[in-house]
């Protein structure tokens, strides 16, 4: 991409090519005196190799984010501290990136920012397991924690994102919602010390680090940093760099390594004697309401969750067309009421119970379970299963998908072998949960990308609310061609700490290379937005950035000019890149205000709740 074609997207830049390749020189011969010439690099192939992001094309209009300035690749935080020194000296800004997925690793302007790749720092500094504690740094991933701290009977909070993401970032810079989350939090609650390099290029290390050497504890007296610097969204980059982190870690109840048979993608996981992995399924929303409450509340889950059906297809198979194959068994396709749960226990004695309260919990609702528990009291949980799928389906769909249902079967038992096919259903959802390493199967592979909207951080009840309003928004873009048809609902979350937290995202999943798809699941994203606000279901997870800030920070007390009153305070020379924080310099472009009068001109009808909605949002409320 060239400079003039970034500008064309909505950027004015005033410097000449001479001029830019003058400063990109200047800063890559300081870069090398502090770094080293192999940790430097300007190459355009490479640089665009950086530039190629997830969701790139909601900001530039295609799978481009612009080019950085150069590529700096520290080994500590000192040489982190000293590339931020010299970005303040030479008046440019910097951007951090560890694992780095979407567009928020990335400038925003063409030119003008220092990419700062932490893949060297890619230690787990400690792992404490009589305090039950991590130090990580940047470039380690939630697989690599994982599968070490099981070796001490312990475990990590894996973000939805993925295993392959870093837990750093999860923890101090960005959302980090799961599947663990009902006995795990999610990733800003378990933050404890961290190191910071500023804005300014100050290294801080806070919590308890100044009196004990470590960073056991997040907070000393006084008002809690961590929500300064990262609050629930987190700063995305926007004000300074972290690091190294502790994490908490929690108990496993299981072996040092999981018994894993197969090859890539086809794994059979044995799932431990101890252990259980279920598809509970009810009759309606209402009582899918109740089931996440009663599980949270009785704190026998260890993963407690939501995959809509169009994602189960997408994590039960391999490629698109068994997938699709998969999707048109009505059994599965009308999963709609489910959550997938599975319980760890160190004894028989304890999973006994688990079992047993999980099964008064569902009976209670009507409701049935599909588990790897094959005692008389879990195959009737299968016979309530297929009752009130029968039920949803009517008995001539329900025995049309049997046929099908068999043949899932006989896949698996060609797979591993017959005796092991009866439960390959139950080991897939216990490996997708436990390691959370087939999150993005389920949704980059239908069309390519996807985007998320609603997602709240609600009540459950209110999260399933929120999840219908959404599905409603996404019916429309579903019927003008512009996001792949997943039956409108494709809501994924679940419950945290006990339940006390919830929430319920909905992905959209759109061809990355067609512009008008880009621009238009952008328009569905803002309109979900609006739709939170007016039906009250909570900040949405996209309710970060500027523009969208302007959405929900008149309805929520104002919040971002706080965000914006830190920035400037640790960082008035804006050195580190904002602009998906909170950009003291934002204005709303050309694009972004015809994207919004697109949107108001023809929102789609919401008919539920409606007796709850909201006044009309001000749209684009200015700020300071």
């Amino acid at each position: 991409m060239t400079v003039a074609a970034k500008t064309s997207a909505g950027w004015a830049d005033k410097r000449t090519p001479e001029e830019i390749a003058e400063l990109r020189e200047t800063v890559r011969r300081r870069l090398v005196l502090e770094l080293g010439e192999r940790w430097v690099e300007t190459d355009p192939c490479v640089l665009d190799t950086y530039s190629w992001q997830y969701i790139a094309e909601a900001a530039t209009g295609s799978q481009y984010m612009p080019r950085a300035l150069a590529i700096a690749l520290p080994a500590d935080a000192e040489q982190v501290a000293a590339v931020v020194r010299l970005c303040n000296e030479l008046g440019v800004q910097y951007k951090a990136m560890s694992t780095g997925f979407g567009m928020w690793n990335s400038p925003i302007e063409p030119d003008k920012v220092v990419q700062i790749d932490l893949r060297r720092l890619d230690r787990i500094i400690k792992i404490d397991a009589k305090n039950m504690y991590a130090i990580v740094e940047p470039y380690v991933t939630g697989n690599q924690l994982q599968t070490e701290a099981m070796k001490l009977g312990l475990n990590t909070h894996i973000a939805g994102c993925g295993a392959q993401c870093s837990v750093l970032a999860s923890a101090t810079s960005m959302m980090g919602q799961g599947l663990d989350g009902v006995s795990m939090g999610f990733s800003n609650r378990n933050l404890l010390g961290f190191e910071w390099v500023m804005p300014g290029g100050e290294i801080v290390r806070v919590g308890s680090f100044g009196d004990a050497g470590d960073y056991f504890a997040g907070d000393g007296p006084g008002p809690s940093v961590r929500g300064v610097i990262r609050g629930f969204a987190g700063a995305l980059g926007g004000l300074g760099v972290f690091t190294r982190c502790a994490v908490k870690l929690y108990p496993w109840s299981g072996p040092k390594q999981l018994d894993l048979e197969g090859g890539s993608p086809n794994f059979f996981a044995r799932i431990p004697r101890h252990h259980t992995a279920a598809v509970v399924v009810v009759k309606d929303w209402k009582s899918l309401a109740e089931l996440g409450y009663r599980i949270g509340e009785a704190e026998i889950a260890d993963y407690l969750g939501r995959n809509a059906p169009s994602l189960m297809a997408g994590v039960l198979t391999v490629d698109n067309a068994e997938a699709a194959e998969v999707y048109k068994i009505p059994m599965l396709h009308e999963l709609y009421y489910a959550l997938v749960v599975v319980m760890t226990a160190a004894s028989t004695e304890e999973m006994n119970y688990k079992r047993s309260a999980l099964r008064e919990i569902v009976r209670g609702l009507g409701g049935g379970a599909l588990s790897n528990d094959f005692s008389p009291a879990g195959i009737q949980d299968f016979l309530r299963f297929l009752k009130v799928v029968s039920a949803r389906l009517g008995t001539r769909a329900f025995l049309r998908s049997m046929p099908s249902f068999l043949g899932l079967v006989l896949r698996d038992a060609r797979r591993y072998g017959m005796a092991k096919a009866p439960m390959a259903l139950t080991s897939l959802l216990y490996q997708s949960l436990l390691r959370s390493g087939m999150n993005m199967r389920g949704v980059f592979r239908f069309a390519g990308t996807f985007w998320t909207a609603m997602g709240s951080l609600v009540t459950w009840d209110n999260a399933i609310r929120g999840a219908r309003v959404g599905a409603q928004i996404k019916r429309k873009y579903i019927d003008q061609g512009v996001i792949v048809d997943d039956g409108g609902d494709n809501a994924w979350g679940g419950l945290y700490e006990g339940g006390t937290f919830s929430h319920l995202e909905e992905l959209a999943m759109y061809d990355q290379t067609d512009p008008e798809a880009g621009d238009r699941v952008a328009e569905y994203v803002a309109e979900t937005n609006l739709a939170c606000v007016d039906y009250h279901c909570g900040d949405s997870l996209n309710a970060v950035g500027p523009p969208f800030h302007r959405m929900f920070s008149p309805a929520c007390m104002d919040y971002d000019k706080y965000t914006y009153r830190i920035k400037t305070t640790f960082d008035p020379q804006n050195a580190a890149d904002a602009t998906m924080f909170t950009d003291p310099a934002f204005a709303p472009d050309a694009r972004l205000e015809a994207r919004m009068q697109a949107v108001l001109a023809d929102r789609a009808k919401v008919s539920i709740d409606t007796s709850h909605a909201g006044a009309p949002v001000r749209v684009l409320a200015p700020l300071h």
